[in-house]
């Protein structure tokens, strides 16, 4: 009976881990698209005494920027931990640092 509290416990404490990651998650999300609105207006401002082409080239910097910044915020660094572990594993012992020096 203990060991079937434990684990209900433990259960429970991962579903409340990960709804917290899952809602923080969206918190990062809606936050890059207010910031993406924010930075739309200050984008305007500052292209104003420029010719078209300087205009577009900025603005396509800008798209380019948050979508680079929108891919990174995707995974969390758990999932991150996770995939990078999963990369190290794969790998053969071939990799493997040798030893050097005696002994």
């Amino acid at each position: 009976k203990k060991k079937k509290k434990k684990r209900k416990k433990e259960e429970l404490k991962k579903d409340d881990e990960a709804q917290a990651d899952d809602q923080a998650d969206k918190k990062q999300k809606t936050d890059a698209k207010k910031g993406e609105k924010e930075e739309e207006i200050d984008i305007e401002a500052e292209i104003a005494g420029m010719t078209e082409s300087e205009k577009n080239f900025i603005r396509a910097q800008a798209k380019l920027e948050q979508r680079m910044i929108n891919k990174k915020i995707k995974k969390t660094h758990r999932e991150k931990i996770k995939e990078f572990n999963e990369y190290l594993g794969s790998l053969t012992e071939h990799y493997d640092i040798p030893r050097v020096g005696p002994g």
